[in-house]
C-alpha cells in the first residue's frame, strides 16, 4: 500500500470517528432538548393550573363565610378564564402525546363543567352550598391534573438526566475509541515513515564504509520501495565504477611496476652489455674457430662428445650476446620520428618470412585485415615489424602442429587501428596473464623455445612509445590467447587521428 493511500485512509477514519463522535452528540442533545421542550410545556400548562386552584380557592373561601354572592362570581369566573386560556395553549402546542394530550383534555372539560355549575348554582337564590359543592369537584379535578403535570415534569427531569449520562457515556467512549485509534494510527504511520528511513540511513552508511555490494529490500510503502529501487540501482552504478576504477588502478600499477622494471633493465643493459659482449665475441669467435678445425682435420683421439661440447659453447654464447642486444633495446631511445605504416603490410611480410622456416611450416597462418589504407598507423615500421613478429612467434609457438591456427585481424575504429593476434593453443592462466608483460616472464613456454622473456616488454615498451596499448586476454588454459593491439590511426592532416 501507497504511503499517500495510507495517510488518506488515516484522515477518511479519523474523518469518520469524529462525525460518529458528532453524531452521538447531536443524538443527545436533541434528547435533552426534547426532555427540556416537554418540561418547558408542561410548566407553563402548570402555571395556568395553579392560577386556575387559586382561584378556585378564593371563590371556596369567600362562600364558605358567606360573603356577597358577586365577590364569589368574581373569583368563579377569574377561574373561568384561566381555564379558557389553558385550553387555547393546549391546543396551540404540537401533540407528542396522544393518550396524555386527551387526558388532560378530559380533566379541563370536567374542570369547565364544574366551574360552570358553580356559576348557575350562584344565580339562584338557595344554591350556595350547591356551588360550594361544585367549586369543590373543580378543585379536585385541578389538583388532580396539577399532580400530572408534576408527574410529567418530573419524568421529563428524568429522562433528560438519563439522556445527559448515556450521552456522557457514549462521548467517553468516543474520545476513548479516538484515542485509541489516533494512537493506532500514529504508531503505524510512526513505523510506516520511520522503518524505511532507518533502513535507508543504514544502507547509505554502508556505502559510505565502501560496502557497495549491499542491497535495500523494502517491500512497502510503495514510495519508499521506488526510492530504494534508485538507492539499489544507484549502488550498482556506484560498485561497477569503483570496479572499474580498482580494476583500473591496478592495471595502472602493474604498468608502472612493469615500467620500473624496464628502466632498471635498461640502466642494467646500458652499463654491462658493452662489457659482456666483448668477451662474448672472443669466446664465440673462438668455439667457432675451434669447432671448423676438428670438423676439417678430425685428429685421432678426439670423439664426436668434444665436438658436440664446442657446438654448445658455440651456441649459449650467441643466445647470450641476443640477450645483451636485448637489453641495449630497451635502454636505447625510441626514435620519435613517425611516418606512415601501413600495418597489413607489416603483417604480410612477417607472416611471409615465417611461412619459409621449418618449424612453423605445419602451423597454418590467416590474415584478415581490410586491404588499402585503412588499417596505416603513425609509427616507426622496423619497430612495427618487430612487435608483430614478436606476437607472431609467441601464437606460433603456443599452438600444436598440424592443428595449430593463427590468426591475425584489424580494423578501425574511433580513430585507432587494431590488430588481433589469436591463437588456438595452450592458453594462459590468470596469474600468467597478469605477468606476460613483465621483463624475463617465461611461464608457460614450451621447453623447445625457452627464450629470456624480453620479447613481449620489448613489445609493450615500443607500442606505449607509439602512444598505443597492448593487452592480453585468454579463457583459460588449453583454450587459447588473444593479443589486441591499438595504434593511432594515420590521417593526412598531421599523422595521428585525433
Amino acid at each position: 500500500m501507497t504511503l499517500a493511500r495510507q495517510m488518506t485512509l488515516n484522515i477518511v477514519g479519523t474523518v469518520l470517528v469524529l462525525a460518529g463522535l458528532g453524531v452521538v452528540t447531536v443524538w443527545g442533545l436533541l434528547g435533552v432538548q426534547g426532555s427540556a421542550r416537554v418540561a418547558s410545556e408542561e410548566y407553563r400548562e402548570l402555571r395556568f393550573v395553579l392560577n386556575v386552584d387559586e382561584s378556585l380557592m378564593a371563590a371556596q373561601v369567600a362562600a364558605a363565610r358567606s360573603a356577597e354572592p358577586e365577590e364569589t362570581r368574581t373569583h368563579v369566573e377569574a377561574a373561568g378564564r384561566q381555564i379558557e386560556a389553558l385550553a387555547r395553549f393546549q391546543e396551540g402546542q404540537p401533540r407528542d402525546d396522544e393518550a396524555h394530550e386527551q387526558d388532560e383534555s378530559d380533566y379541563i372539560a370536567k374542570v369547565e363543567e364544574a366551574v360552570q355549575s358553580a356559576l348557575e348554582s350562584l344565580s339562584a337564590s338557595d344554591g350556595g352550598s350547591v356551588a360550594l359543592a361544585s367549586l369543590s369537584a373543580a378543585q379536585g379535578q385541578i389538583r388532580h391534573l396539577a399532580g400530572e403535570m408534576d408527574e410529567r415534569i418530573a419524568a421529563a427531569q428524568s429522562a433528560a438526566a438519563s439522556t445527559i449520562r448515556r450521552l456522557r457515556i457514549a462521548l467517553a467512549l468516543a474520545c476513548a475509541a479516538i484515542v485509541v485509534a489516533t494512537a493506532w494510527f500514529s504508531v503505524k504511520q510512526y513505523r510506516g515513515v520511520m522503518d524505511p528511513l532507518r533502513r535507508m540511513r543504514d544502507g547509505v552508511r554502508r556505502i559510505a564504509s565502501g560496502r557497495f555490494d549491499q542491497r535495500l529490500s523494502i517491500a512497502s510503502p510503495s514510495e519508499f520501495s521506488e526510492v530504494a529501487d534508485d538507492f539499489n540501482h544507484m549502488a550498482a552504478e556506484l560498485q561497477s565504477l569503483y570496479d572499474t576504477l580498482d580494476q583500473k588502478v591496478r592495471e595502472k600499477s602493474r604498468e608502472l611496476v612493469r615500467s620500473e622494471r624496464l628502466a632498471s633493465v635498461g640502466y642494467l643493459a646500458a652499463g654491462v652489455a658493452h662489457e659482456i659482449n666483448n668477451p662474448l665475441n672472443i669466446i664465440s669467435g673462438y668455439a667457432e674457430l675451434t669447432l671448423r678445425r676438428l670438423r676439417r682435420d678430425r685428429p685421432e683421439g678426439v670423439d664426436e662428445d668434444l665436438e658436440k661440447a664446442l657446438q654448445i659453447v658455440r651456441d649459449e654464447t650467441f643466445r647470450c650476446k641476443q640477450i645483451t642486444t636485448k637489453l641495449l633495446s630497451l635502454s636505447a631511445g625510441r626514435e620519435n620520428v613517425r611516418e606512415r605504416v601501413s600495418l597489413r603490410q607489416v603483417v604480410d611480410d612477417v607472416t611471409s618470412m615465417l611461412a619459409g622456416l621449418k618449424p612453423y611450416r605445419d602451423r597454418k597462418v590467416t590474415v584478415e585485415m581490410p586491404n588499402g589504407t585503412e588499417c596505416d598507423v603513425s609509427g616507426n615500421e622496423t619497430e612495427l615489424k618487430q612487435v608483430v613478429l614478436n606476437l607472431a612467434i609467441n601464437a606460433l609457438e603456443a599452438v600444436s602442429p598440424d592443428v595449430g591456427e593463427v590468426t591475425f585481424t584489424g580494423r578501425r575504429h574511433d580513430g585507432v587501428v587494431e590488430l588481433t593476434v589469436r591463437d588456438n593453443g595452450r592458453g594462459m592462466a590468470p596469474d600468467t596473464l597478469e605477468h606476460v608483460f613483465e621483463p624475463f616472464f617465461t611461464r608457460g613456454r614450451p621447453p623447445a623455445s625457452p627464450g629470456c622473456g624480453l620479447g613481449m616488454s620489448i613489445s609493450h615498451a615500443i607500442i606505449e612509445a607509439h602512444g598505443g596499448r597492448i593487452h592480453a586476454e585468454s579463457d583459460g588454459v588449453n583454450r587459447g590467447s588473444r593479443f589486441f593491439v591499438e595504434l593511432p590511426a594515420y590521417t593526412e592532416n598531421g599523422g595521428r587521428a585525433s
